[in-house]
């Protein structure tokens, strides 16, 4: 089993124009040095740690729901995006925000025909 299947889905936002791609990742829990950005195959591969934290040793757990430990969530691209420019921040509040520009794809190119003389 690969690290992308034993961690759980982080959900996430995306949003589109024309120029780009948005994704926003709330990250509650995952310091900034712990984030890891890759991508793999025209995917985007989301890496980071969700650190537990510290409670007092007399204090006994009545309901734990939170995920701590590895995060891993990818992210499908089309293949007409800037790859070398998409570029990311972590926003006050622990989101994630992945700008992805757009290749823009011209819907009719005019070529000319060449002559062999």
């Amino acid at each position: 089993m690969t690290k992308e299947q034993e961690t759980p889905h982080i959900p996430y936002d995306i949003y589109e124009s024309p120029q780009e791609l948005v994704i926003f990742l709330p990250l509650g829990g995952v310091k900034k040095e712990s984030i890891s950005l890759a991508i793999k195959e025209y995917r985007l591969v989301i890496t980071g740690e969700r650190q537990k934290p510290t409670v007092k040793s007399n204090l006994l757990p009545l309901k734990e729901e939170c995920y701590w430990g590895d995060i891993c969530q990818v992210i499908d691209l089309p293949p007409q995006v800037y790859f070398d420019k998409i570029h990311s921040k972590l926003t006050p509040d622990n989101t994630l925000q992945i700008i992805i520009p757009k290749a823009l794809v011209p819907e009719k190119i005019a070529l000319e025909v060449e002559y062999d003389s």
